[in-house]
């Protein structure tokens, strides 16, 4: 799979084909719904999470709106085990509390989730850095949203 941005040095024709292809992938773009699996909670995450994606950056479509749904999906599970713990504890009687099995794998869903939806940190950063050599002084907004939280 070719990535549509590297730091690595790349001909001036590789770099029209990637231009290329992320506005073909910009072109394609639809709006973004939630699924019907999550609540109404769940779908206000998932609104919220859409709201500070830049899509110029990360360009997604309505089929990307599953992999959302999942990302909200296991947000909600990290949180309810964190709550789980917090209020147990992490030994419940001598066993080791199950949410942290949960939570530990919600976690790495999320984290394949986030890589394959192309909103790391890393990849947000080589957007922001993109911005500032074209003049922009946009802040990350997922950054921003987690602040305001």
């Amino acid at each position: 799979m070719k990535k549509l941005d590297t730091r690595n040095h790349i001909s001036k024709i590789e770099k029209g084909d990637r231009e290329q292809a992320k506005q073909l992938l910009k072109d394609q773009q639809t709006e973004l719904f939630p699924a019907s699996f999550l609540d109404r909670h769940q779908k206000n995450v998932f609104k919220k999470l859409v709201s500070v994606i830049d899509l110029d950056a990360t360009p997604l479509s309505g089929v990307d709106s599953y992999q959302l749904s999942l990302l909200v999906l296991q947000m909600n599970y990290i949180a309810l085990s964190a709550q789980n713990i917090k209020e147990k504890g992490l030994i419940i009687g001598k066993v080791k509390n199950p949410s942290i099995a949960i939570m530990n794998q919600a976690i790495k869903n999320s984290n394949s989730l986030i890589s394959e939806l192309g909103l790391s940190y890393n990849k947000r950063v080589n957007s922001l850095l993109d911005k500032i050599q074209n003049g922009s002084n946009e802040v990350d907004p997922i950054a921003e949203m987690l602040k305001n939280d």
